[in-house]
């Protein structure tokens, strides 16, 4: 049997500093800084080891801002073939 997934406070994480990685920038190659805008803990809409879904403004360097919604949070910075997937800078006390 799994263990469950600690809970994690939605709340916490909003205005928090997450890095994304999407294939808009480089083809999933890119680390780009974000904080976190909105955020979900509903287990139903969680894909597998994702602790949360998050919409985020990314900050590319060079670029203009850009929303980002329904992206997965990990704890910690997932496989490089998960795209898209976002972790925070550090996970809120």
């Amino acid at each position: 049997m799994a263990r469950p997934i600690k809970k994690i406070d939605a709340d916490a994480l909003l205005g928090e500093i997450a890095f994304v990685r999407s294939p808009i920038w480089q083809n999933g190659q890119r680390r780009v800084p974000a904080i976190i805008t909105d955020v979900t803990t509903d287990a139903v809409l969680l894909p597998e080891r994702a602790i949360a879904l998050v919409s985020l403004t990314a900050f590319p360097p060079g670029s203009a801002s850009r929303m980002m919604r329904d992206v997965p949070l990990y704890k910690a910075e997932p496989e490089k073939v998960v795209i898209p997937a976002a972790w925070p800078k550090r996970l809120p006390d």
